[in-house]
């Protein structure tokens, strides 16, 4: 398992199209659809049942849980969801479960037979670290008791569904020992990915993957106005000297906790972020829905059907295409990326994989300005001539690198050079 290889689906079960209670076979029938589209893996949101006391919305949120060892009747039965991870199998995709570990719904199960699992205040009443989230309570995890529970838990999904592993809520909120102490115990059993939603750099001791959320505000800083481009990728070169050697983000434009990125910009500049995600060093994450441009917010706590178009746009054939390049080029999984600098940062972003004779040059222009830039490759090449196809068009490019630098006209189209050199 290459996890460097993952492109990542987020799927809401309770939204899909379909009756209520069969869910799990309309997911079971996207499986081919986002295979076709290059997904190898998804992620479910949680698939446990929801809280009724206290419940935010008309149907609940996902992540106040009342019960780890059932299934939301509204998506479907434990045979149901079987059947799901075995067809994704089927077709060589991991499917991956939500743990929402930090925190169960205020009338979960265990609320009632093991209250000392849970977190007090200074009266004694069950207590919450993020006091908006009045939905649920917070665990206890100087309680032994209740660390046995959750792993137990976990080894449960794991003999009894064959899941491939754990995209882990607030994985920060929950003891780090605890994360180290429980993949001990389920490394043995199965293989699996560990996702983190947390950006903390001493969270890969215990998992493989985490959130780009630092990054993330960045981006969302830049496509709101809030500060330039050159910040954005600035910062995204400091994460080489803030995260171990060899680490790997999870990138993303958008997710359940995020607005539709479509909002903020137009299609054609879409298409340059897109570009990107598929690109930069990391795992892309492609949200439910965010393969057609959708604009309307996931609802996670009412009655929701996701829009989904019945036939493929532009954007989705652009995710199809960058995915497909992506898995079949191994420069992406073995190669090494570095940011090129270019004399118009404001507007460009420049950045090169390199593998043996190998490399992909990407030159993305966000704000759609035609312009020429000139890119420095001190360092890299004195004088070449590159003769290269650009993936997203098919259009063969020729650029000629002169003392370490090159001029190339950038327009409204990513460049994504792939080439050779002997």
């Amino acid at each position: 398992m290459n996890l460097k290889n993952l492109i990542i689906y987020e799927a809401f079960a309770r939204a899909y199209p379909g009756e209520k209670g069969k869910k799990f076979l309309s997911l079971e029938k996207d499986l081919e659809r986002l295979k076709g589209m290059g997904i190898n893996t998804v992620w479910l949101m949680p698939i446990h049942p929801t809280g009724v006391k206290e419940r935010k919305g008309t149907l609940g949120s996902p992540y106040a849980i009342r019960d780890y060892y059932e299934i939301d009747p509204l998506i479907g039965t434990k045979e149901d969801f079987k059947n799901f991870v075995k067809r994704a199998h089927e077709l060589n995709m991991y499917v991956l479960m939500d743990m929402v570990l930090n925190h169960a719904a205020v009338d979960n199960v265990l609320v009632k037979k093991h209250p000392e699992w849970f977190l007090r205040d200074e009266s004694g009443n069950f207590a919450r670290k993020v006091p908006d989230w009045s939905d649920i309570v917070d665990f206890d995890y100087s309680n032994g008791e209740l660390r046995e529970y959750m792993i137990s838990m976990m080894k449960y999904w794991v003999e009894e569904f064959d899941v491939d592993g754990f995209r882990c809520d607030v994985a920060g909120l929950v003891p780090l020992d605890f994360w180290i102490q429980a993949r001990k115990s389920l490394d043995p059993v199965k293989r699996l990915i560990w996702i983190s939603e947390t950006h903390d750099p001493y969270m890969y001791q215990a998992f493989d993957i985490t959130y780009d959320y630092d990054g993330y505000y960045r981006f969302r800083d830049f496509i709101e106005g809030k500060n330039s481009l050159r910040e954005y990728i600035d910062f995204l070169r400091m994460q080489d000297h803030i995260y171990p050697r060899g680490y790997i983000k999870m990138r993303f434009l958008e997710n359940h906790d995020q607005p539709r990125v479509a909002k903020f910009i137009s299609q054609e500049s879409l298409m340059h972020w897109i570009a990107f995600l598929f690109t930069v060093k990391g795992v892309p994450l492609v949200h439910n829905g965010q393969e057609y441009g959708l604009k309307e917010d996931l609802d996670i706590f009412n009655e929701y059907t996701l829009p989904i178009p019945g036939e493929e746009n532009k954007i989705f054939s652009l995710h199809r295409k960058l995915a497909h390049y992506r898995l079949k080029t191994n420069v992406f999984s073995d190669g090494e990326m570095i940011f090129i600098r270019n004399d118009q940062p404001e507007r460009v972003i420049s950045y090169l994989w390199r593998y043996k004779n190998r490399f992909i040059l990407c030159v993305l222009n966000p704000l759609l300005e035609n312009t020429s830039v000139t890119l420095d490759f001190s360092g890299i090449w004195e004088s070449v001539c590159i003769h290269s196809k650009n993936v997203f068009n098919d259009d063969i490019v020729r650029v000629s690198v002169k003392n370490s630098r090159a001029r190339i006209e950038v327009g409204r189209e990513p460049l994504i050079l792939s080439f050779v050199l002997y």
